[in-house]
């Protein structure tokens, strides 16, 4: 967390970066005019809660009492302080009579003017005043109070003692937006009974929205603005409004403070960043971030929870998120509840849509969601161009969540969303600073217990892990190395997707793959390409993107290819002296991938001599060669590949060979039906031949 002071929220005179010091000596020339010109007047300083109103306050006091030419006495009277309306009311006495000289001279004026408080005020009920004890005084003084004298008379010697007063008093009192209705009309009232006696003069501050809130509920307005309005300026006779923060100085305190936490935390924003955070503060933040306070509380909030995510996140999207959670909550709620998968991309109607949702529609639809989450009208269209920074599938053009298509570390991204809500990095993820150092370990040291981790986060979240990586690999040879044959491990275990909003498992290994690939040393290529080969679908795994890799703007080393067209070429002899019955589906896989990888001038003279010398026999041949159907783990016969048996030794072979079989009584075959065995093979196999045959002679 950065050293400065954001949770402060005490006045802070010391700091004045908004020209307060000069309107608060403004305001003290103001106060002198008003004494020469008046014996006793109302004035109010008035601001927004959180605008600096006590800080200024502060300064205007602390002018006042260091003017020596014409010093007055300040009096600091808090309402707030005290517990109900009558112990509020004779603190109020009592601080005024407190306020009076002292000496001999004094001693009998300030017994008069205790005489006029004493008749007018509730006898006894002091156990509210705050810090001080006024019951003692108030009793000693009642008891030498004559009966019959009237409190006009009372009233009018206390105006002779405090004529003769040299410095005119200033009651202070700030915190007026703080109080009860029924407080506030007390206030008010003391303010009018005493406000005419002389060198008696009132500084009272307050937020004025609030003040009229609370005056439209009593009596005295009856729910109505206007009244209340009318009602106050009855009583203020003077106002002393602190400036608005004009907008050079609101984008100075959102810079400075934005400018101190990169440093704190050692962030360089980038270019996107930068521009994405400056739209969303021109088109939203800065209607929210009108006052210092608001600016201190929103930055707060971003310094007191981004320590534990730094380096995990996008500093922008989280500080963005941060103002949605800080000033509109009834938002953030909605984001890991009801909107969280259109959002992401994950519901269904942006996955399957029934109708085209126009931009205006969407809009449009998006505006009412915010209203119904508390948003008003104004801010709405703010708002939900903050949400459409941070969520490409918002603005209908975030086609992609991988890294390649630039969301990155954004909330937008499925991988990182969570973590922008829990403040870490949660317990089924892995930090991208820990992930960075074990592959940073595993190539510079080839860290075993590093390599562990890794291939159990490969294992148990595939797809978030490989996009990871994707990250972290480039300039990595010795890390890749290491990680191929991790990959073709788990390439063993993975489903088979025919759709998946998440990515497709296998894909993503073999794009890691082929990331991997191209960064492996041509001194390494034979040594990775064996023991990835070694694993059952390590060849099938080199194969495949190799294949792909000529499609692909990633350059490979041709090496690769004749080193794994060899593993390939091993894996395939070794089934020759093997009855293709008793052969895997998996295994014959190999010889797909050796034609494609090895090339069919160097594949099928040989599978050729395989069935001419009677290794292996026209039917089981055929037989494997009938594709298989995959979704998830669950697999189901298709068709046969016609183009590899005619290619390897031609189609007549297998009408010759196997004319007895297809005369006789063929089940029509039926593709999708049948589980992978070699039985079923057989009948896929005679069924589809028999139709092509028929086919083709007819």
């Amino acid at each position: 967390m950065s050293q400065r002071s954001y949770f402060r929220d005490d006045p802070d005179p010391e700091n004045d970066r908004l020209e307060r010091e000069d309107f608060a000596k403004r305001t003290v020339c103001a106060l002198g005019e008003i004494r020469r010109q008046s014996k006793s007047s109302v004035a109010g300083l008035i601001a927004p809660w959180g605008a600096g109103k006590s800080t200024t306050l502060e300064m205007i006091v602390e002018g006042l009492e260091q003017h020596d030419a014409e010093p007055w006495v300040v009096v600091d009277l808090n309402p707030w302080l005290y517990s109900d309306v009558e112990s509020l009311q004779l603190g109020f006495f009592v601080s005024l009579r407190e306020a009076l000289p002292r000496g001999k001279k004094w001693g009998k004026k300030r017994e008069r003017v205790g005489n006029f408080f004493t008749a007018i005020s509730p006898m006894g009920k002091v156990n509210g005043l705050v810090g001080i004890d006024a019951s003692s005084a108030l009793e000693s003084i009642g008891e030498r109070i004559a009966g019959d004298v009237s409190a006009n008379a009372l009233r009018k010697k206390a105006e002779e003692v405090l004529g003769e007063v040299d410095s005119p008093i200033l009651f202070v009192m700030d915190d007026l937006d703080r109080l009860t209705p029924e407080e506030l009309l007390m206030v008010f009232k003391l303010v009018r009974l005493v406000g005419r006696l002389p060198n008696v003069y009132y500084l009272l501050a307050y937020d004025e929205k609030t003040l009229l809130d609370l005056i439209q509920q009593t009596s005295v307005a009856s729910g109505n603005r206007a009244r209340a309005r009318e009602y106050m300026e009855k009583i203020i006779q003077v106002r002393f409004d602190v400036p608005d923060l004009r907008p050079t100085q609101k984008a100075h305190l959102v810079e400075s403070a934005i400018s101190e936490l990169l440093a704190t935390y050692a962030i360089d924003l980038s270019k996107d960043e930068e521009q994405s955070f400056g739209v969303a503060y021109r088109s939203c933040l800065r209607h929210y971030l009108t006052t210092p306070r608001s600016i201190n509380r929103y930055f707060a909030q971003v310094d007191a929870f981004y320590d534990s995510l730094n380096r995990e996140v996008k500093f922008a999207d989280f500080a963005l998120l941060t103002f949605i959670r800080t000033f509109e909550p009834g938002v953030y709620k909605n984001l890991t509840g009801a909107w969280r998968d259109e959002l992401l991309g994950e519901s269904v109607e942006v996955i399957w849509p029934s109708k085209k949702e126009s931009v205006s529609d969407r809009e449009a639809r998006w505006q009412a969601m915010l209203s119904e989450a508390g948003v008003t009208l104004a801010n709405i269209p703010g708002i939900y161009k903050v949400l459409s920074s941070l969520f490409p599938k918002l603005r209908g053009d975030g086609t992609s969540n991988s890294l390649r298509h630039g969301a990155g570390s954004g909330i937008g991204n499925r991988d990182y969303f969570d973590r922008y809500f829990s403040f870490g990095v949660p317990g089924d993820d892995i930090s991208d600073v820990a992930m960075r150092q074990m592959v940073d370990a595993i190539d510079q040291t080839a860290d075993n217990a590093s390599l562990d981790v890794v291939r159990a986060a490969l294992t148990s979240d595939t797809r978030r892990t490989c996009r990871k990586l994707l990250k972290l690999m480039s300039g990595k040879s010795n890390a890749s190395a290491s990680l191929l044959p991790v990959l073709a491990e788990v390439y063993a275990d993975a489903d088979y997707e025919l759709f998946t909003i998440d990515g497709n498992t296998r894909a993503l290994i073999e794009e890691l793959a082929l990331i991997a690939m191209a960064e492996i040393t041509d001194s390494r290529i034979d040594e990775v390409v064996n023991s990835t080969g070694s694993l059952p679908h390590g060849a099938i795994l080199l194969s495949i993107v190799l294949s792909s890799s000529r499609s692909s703007e990633v350059a490979i080393n041709p090496a690769f290819h004749s080193s794994t067209a060899a593993v390939l070429e091993e894996r395939v002899s070794s089934l020759f002296p093997q009855s293709l019955e008793n052969v895997s589906t998996h295994d014959f896989r190999h010889v797909y991938h050796w034609r494609i990888t090895a090339g069919k001038d160097a594949t099928d003279s040989r599978l050729k001599q395989a069935l001419v010398d009677g290794q292996w026999t026209a039917l089981d041949f055929a037989a494997r060669s009938v594709s298989v159907s995959t979704s998830g783990n669950s697999e189901s016969l298709s068709d046969v590949q016609f183009d590899l048996l005619e290619e390897v030794i031609g189609l007549d072979y297998f009408y010759d060979a196997l004319q007895s079989q297809m005369d006789a009584d063929v089940l029509p075959p039926q593709r999708h039906y049948y589980e992978d065995t070699i039985e079923n093979r057989r009948i896929m196999a005679l069924g589809q031949l028999k139709q092509r045959r028929d086919r083709d002679r007819a």
